[in-house]
């Protein structure tokens, strides 16, 4: 009885101290088109994950780089919890990233964002931070 009581209070130990890992989380390479002009362009992304000093503690952080054919278009830092918008360009075109942060377990979140270009829907990204490092997104998560 003895062992199960402390396995039991060793796995609530250890759960209880799940963080965030530092990493970085990319999307592979998507060509779209352009609403209204045809042109096509490729999309990608990354994000990174940190941890910095709050008080006596450590929260994540969440760096987030959208490309348009290779250049940064959008920069920003994403809320752990709920959405974030980020706008930036690419050349004259405007360029808009909607995220929206999804639990999937302690200390694991997945960044589901669409990517707006010249004001239309274009593609989507998914990125995750979890407590073992990079992992791949979670489909319809």
């Amino acid at each position: 009885m003895r062992r199960i009581v402390f396995c039991s209070l060793a796995l609530l130990a250890v759960s209880a101290c799940a963080r965030t890992a530092p990493s970085v989380s990319r999307t592979p390479d998507q060509v779209v088109t352009v609403a209204g002009t045809g042109q096509q362009v490729v999309l990608s992304g990354e994000m990174t994950t940190s941890r910095i000093t709050v008080g006596n503690n450590t929260e994540p952080r969440h760096d987030l780089v959208v490309r348009v054919n290779g250049q940064p278009a959008v920069s920003g830092t994403l809320v752990t919890y709920g959405a974030t918008r980020l706008d930036g360009r690419a050349g004259v075109m405007p360029v808009e990233a909607n995220c929206q942060s999804t639990e999937i377990g302690h200390a694991d979140r997945q960044f589901n964002c669409i990517v707006s270009l010249n004001g239309q829907a274009a593609g989507t990204m998914a990125f995750r931070a979890s407590p073992v490092g990079p992992l791949p997104p979670v489909v319809g998560g």
